[in-house]
């Protein structure tokens, strides 16, 4: 088995059985770059690596940009697969930074997500709420 799937458990086995037509895709581009993925870029690639991930463990996104030659990692607080299904406006103003004006977020910047994926609740009656069954009976 490829050993992404291995190291991603169920969501990597999904994804490569997912990708497998893609294997045997007829085409092939001319000029497609097939590495070495760590020679030295013109300019420093943002990665942004969401810590709560299912899909694409945030562990390989630390990976990555050990491997690449000239690579920013962005963390992303956040739950789900990438930022851009959970997003952060911290996370958009450094990509749109980066993509128009060059500017990478400081080594070791980390976002939150803008809202967590469960909503704080209420209590409603019960004790937390100082109501239950004692509720005016104690003194």
């Amino acid at each position: 088995m490829w050993p992404g799937a291995l190291r991603a458990g169920d969501a990597g086995r999904f994804w490569t059985w997912a990708a497998e037509p893609c294997a045997t895709w007829p085409a092939q581009a001319a000029n497609r770059y097939t590495g070495p993925w760590n020679n030295p870029t013109a300019h420093t690639i943002l990665l942004v690596g969401t810590l709560y991930d299912p899909s694409t463990p945030y562990r390989d996104s630390q990976a990555l940009a050990k491997e690449l030659a000239n690579a920013r990692l962005l963390t992303h607080h956040g739950y789900g697969h990438t930022a851009l299904v959970n997003p952060s406006s911290c996370v958009n103003d450094y990509e749109s930074r980066y993509l128009i004006e060059g500017t990478l977020p400081p080594a070791g910047a980390a976002c939150q997500q803008d809202t967590p994926p469960f909503a704080a609740t209420r209590p409603q009656g019960g004790v937390a709420t100082g109501g239950g069954a004692m509720a005016g009976i104690a003194s």
